[in-house]
């Protein structure tokens, strides 16, 4: 019989079957995505500057300003200050992971990539038939209505709620159709009607917004990334825990290696928020 690991009333859970019932309820590559985060990042040690930066976004970006507003957010989150702390420190310590695997690339990668990553925002309606496209692209041509007015009339998409107007979106977001259209318009430019998926299409080109390597830009790729390097580990060692391969079991058992979790949380008290 296995080692008891948690009894509720009746039901007692052997520690054996937790990966099992992990998976069952899907909570498995969560669980091994943590596993494998501690793992990487548990020998970073963040400075007590990068720590106070970190904290104080975590604040402004919950619109917490007073201890009373801390408080109602850990109390609505399930959380004490002590978990709060260790919370941050341990996602504090998996930013600065991934900017130790990927910062060096960040720019190359954008260059490769800024095709994809400018934006555009353009108008656009779909419609059932060839007439009616044409007679609306028609109007359009002799300024008799407004793109915006028509598309909210007459659109049979989502892009009617919007009264046409689509973006700012990246290039590489769009399907090759409408993006290979866009490529090569210029702002301002009203394509004829084409039909496209069992649609009419009128399309206008509104305006180009290229990208630029500044900061979210940087956290958007390093976080694009990362994403993809996590889940490949995540689903390797899925594959491994499925099916049971002895060989390579040994990579889930955690009793080999502990995991230690730093005790030295030097993040502010919610005194001084």
């Amino acid at each position: 019989m296995g080692t008891k690991w948690i009894k509720i009333e009746d039901l007692t859970v052997d520690l054996e079957v937790i990966p099992g019932l992990l998976d069952r309820y899907n909570l498995l590559p969560n669980f091994l995505r943590r596993l494998l985060e501690t793992k990487n990042t548990n020998h970073l040690k963040p400075k007590r500057e990068e720590q106070l930066k970190f904290f104080n976004q975590f604040l402004s970006e919950n619109n917490i300003n007073t201890k009373e507003l801390l408080d109602k957010w850990l109390s609505l989150n399930g959380l004490d200050e002590k978990r709060l702390n260790l919370m941050l420190y341990e996602r504090l310590q998996v930013e600065l992971f991934k900017k130790s695997l990927f910062e060096s690339k960040i720019e190359n990668i954008f260059m490769d990539r800024k095709e994809l990553l400018d934006r555009v925002m353009y108008s656009i309606m779909r419609v059932a038939s060839k007439e009616e496209a044409v007679e609306l692209y028609t109007q359009l041509e002799e300024n008799e209505s407004s793109f915006s007015e028509l598309a909210s009339k007459y659109a049979l998409g989502s892009e009617k709620n919007f009264n046409g107007i689509i973006g700012p979106i990246e290039y590489g977001a769009l399907n090759v159709n409408l993006r290979e259209r866009l490529k090569v318009s210029t702002e301002g430019q009203l394509w004829p009607p084409y039909e496209f998926n069992n649609f009419w299409i009128i399309l206008r080109h509104e305006k180009n917004l290229p990208a630029k390597l500044d900061d979210s830009m940087r956290t958007n790729i390093r976080n694009n990334l990362y994403e993809e390097w996590i889940n490949k580990q995540v689903l390797s060692l899925l594959d491994q825990l499925r099916n049971k391969k002895p060989e390579e079991s040994k990579l889930l058992t955690i009793k080999e290696q502990p995991i230690q979790v730093s005790n030295e949380i030097n993040l502010p008290t919610a005194e001084n928020t």
